[in-house]
C-alpha cells in the first residue's frame, strides 16, 4: 500500500503539475502514503510541501496553480517518485 500510494501521491502531483485535477480517491490515498512516509523523515521540506498541497487539496477539491504553482508540482511529483524505490 505505501508503495502504491506514493504512486498515487506522484500522479496526483502530475496532473497538477499539466493542469488537470486529479481523481479524489488517487489524493487520499497519496495523502495517507505521503503522512506514513514524513514519520521517517520529518523534516524534509519537499515531502511536507507534497504532504501539504495534497491535502489542501483533499479539502478544497480544487488548486488552480499558475505556471510557477505546477512547475513546483512538477518538482514535488519527481521527489516523490524518487521515494517509491527506497519503500
Amino acid at each position: 500500500m505505501h508503495r502504491r500510494g506514493l504512486e498515487d501521491a506522484a500522479c496526483a502531483l502530475e496532473d497538477l503539475a499539466e493542469g488537470r485535477m486529479p481523481a479524489h480517491a488517487r489524493v487520499m490515498a497519496g495523502v495517507a502514503a505521503l503522512e506514513a512516509t514524513r514519520a521517517s523523515h520529518p523534516h524534509w521540506r519537499d515531502l511536507a510541501d507534497a504532504l501539504f498541497g495534497l491535502k489542501a487539496l483533499a479539502e478544497t477539491g480544487a488548486m488552480p496553480l499558475d505556471a510557477r504553482g505546477r512547475g513546483r508540482a512538477a518538482r514535488l511529483a519527481d521527489v516523490v517518485r524518487s521515494l517509491i524505490d527506497t519503500v
